[in-house]
């Protein structure tokens, strides 16, 4: 589903998107495990603890601490000697190896036979088959993710299970981000023991118990949990690979005044979803260091192409013009964004650089693709912004103040969450500002609902039949070549029609108390390699 379908507070979201990964088929650990706990704090506490019914970051990101997948993702030298995310590596975990038939319809994975359940039963392949199906017929945003969007025919044709440590998985279609949708957080193993002992699987509904339980195996257990107060984790002493801190204390604290307080004087080690006023503001304290890392997300102006005036194109391009790209960015979001051209952000592995030009502010241009466009001035346009959201409501504000001069008289509306969400998907806001991304960091997965002809979640309302028959083939390539060609065609024909702005790709932001060791970003909160001295 969308990176941010669920969760309102924008701002608070992309500060709670950094986490680690290990190798656990041989990475060691870069940090010496201590007594003394690991402090963590957080913006936003997780909703549910399900790693099936899980809908945001959140959620998925904090619960995959407790449970193994089949695959992860590789890792690359960060900023400040951390590391961070490789999204076009992926690595074995709870796979050992994994063979792809020539048509790349049959997947077959070997698993490790070391993993086992806090009762001592082993994981075995019937396990992954039981996890799997139950997210299928939990029917939630696990179901959307593991299924990549395709849902008819389901992507997955049959999950079989020959011998305790193989699975082979029989898909309708090729899926060459298959590997990739097995390293996501909903693609967990749970203990199908436990899970029956304790209401089982109810099609199209969630499990009350697993929102606030967890039953691994994963590398860590939850020793605490206080909703929306505090968790505590410590590490799993059976699970094969030790993390690099065995005991992490979190405390889920909404309160941007009291995560600067306690970050600056040094009661937390890790401190994540501070605003960017407040990062800044550490800038010069010697007790922390400030990790900035590019990912999938980025602010969004929404044109929704069926609606006037964006259904005339050269409105749509002149608009794009009169947006200060680099002021928004360096006085707005000081400085942690990342200006790029074209349909996705360049975390993501199908970017290709230098393709599509980056957008530039250029208002004699925009009055003159106004005076091509034949719309009589002046226009009126309401712009929906979520309420509370100061970044948002300053860009608005800029490009208020910059259309007016092309004749666009923008409202702003300041909507609660609740509205702003329904005026979103359903179809009702004429102009909307969001901070946006694909939950799993891959275009095709991303475009699969940002630009398909009358898709809900395609809040644009785009409709390029050529760039979407091409998305489909993409999606179905497995030569890299061949797809990477198919992704630089789309991006060429979804520029050319500017069916929205990407003001910037926004950094995310942690700050680290000095004691801190070891930090790894990825997209998905995983703890296991975080440590301090």
């Amino acid at each position: 589903m969308r990176f941010e379908k669920y969760l309102y507070d924008l701002r608070r979201v992309i500060s709670v998107v950094a986490v680690c990964i290990i190798g656990i088929s041989g990475i060691a650990s870069t940090g010496k495990a201590q007594d003394d706990p690991l402090i963590v704090n957080m913006g936003q506490a997780p909703a549910t603890l399900d790693p099936a019914w899980g809908c945001g970051i959140v959620e998925v990101g904090f619960v995959q601490n407790f449970y193994t997948r089949l695959t992860q993702y590789g890792t690359r030298p960060g900023p400040d000697g951390t590391t961070e995310i490789e999204v076009k590596n992926i690595e074995p975990y709870l796979a050992t190896s994994w063979e792809i038939s020539e048509d790349g319809l049959t997947y077959t994975y070997k698993l490790r036979d070391d993993v086992t359940f806090a009762s001592g039963r082993p994981v075995t392949s019937e396990d992954v088959k039981y996890s799997w199906e139950r997210v299928l017929t939990m029917n939630g945003c696990g179901a959307y993710v593991i299924l990549d969007g395709f849902y008819d025919p389901p992507l997955i044709e049959s999950l079989e299970t020959p011998d305790p440590y193989t699975l082979v998985v029989k898909l309708s279609r090729p899926d060459p981000n298959l590997l990739q949708l097995h390293a996501q957080p909903w693609s967990s193993v749970v203990d199908r023991e436990i899970v029956e002992a304790n209401g089982g699987i109810q099609a199209n509904s969630l499990n009350e118990w697993m929102s606030n339980n967890v039953t691994g195996p994963g590398p860590f257990i939850l020793e605490v949990y206080e909703p929306n107060t505090k968790a505590i984790l410590v590490a799993n002493p059976d699970f094969p690979i030790q993390p690099a801190s065995k005991k992490i204390e979190i405390n889920f604290i909404n309160s941007d005044p009291t995560l600067l307080l306690q970050a600056r004087s040094g009661e937390a080690d890790v401190t994540l979803g501070m605003t960017k006023a407040s990062v800044t503001s550490l800038a010069d304290n010697d007790e922390v260091r400030i990790i900035a890392n590019d990912h999938a997300i980025s602010e969004q102006i929404g044109l929704p192409n069926t609606k006037t005036p964006w259904d005339n194109l050269k409105v749509r391009e002149a608009v794009s013009y009169a947006v200060p790209y680099e002021e928004i960015r360096d006085s707005i979001a000081f400085g942690y964004g990342t200006l790029f051209g074209g349909p996705f952000m360049p975390t993501l592995g199908e970017f290709t650089p230098g393709l599509i030009d980056i957008p530039t502010y250029d208002m004699e241009k925009a009055r003159a693709l106004m005076a091509e466009s034949g719309v009589q001035t002046p226009i009126d346009v309401a712009l929906n912004i979520p309420e509370g959201n100061t970044i948002e409501e300053q860009i608005a504000t800029v490009v208020q103040a910059t259309w007016r001069e092309l004749g666009i008289n923008v409202t702003i509306n300041k909507l609660s969450a609740t509205d702003y969400i329904d005026s979103l998907e359903g179809h009702t806001a004429q102009t909307y500002i969001r901070l946006d991304g694909p939950g799993v960091p891959e275009a095709g997965y991303f475009l699969g609902y940002d630009m398909t002809c009358g898709l809900q979640y395609n809040l644009t309302e785009v409709c390029l039949e050529e760039a979407e028959r091409l998305l489909g083939e993409a999606r179905a390539t497995i030569v890299p070549e061949k797809r990477q060609a198919l992704y630089d065609e789309i991006a060429t024909i979804w520029s050319a029609a500017t069916p929205k702005i990407h003001v910037y790709s926004d950094k995310h932001t942690t700050v680290l108390n000095k004691r801190v060791t070891s930090y790894h970003f990825n997209y998905e909160i995983d703890f296991r390699q975080w440590a301090k001295e």
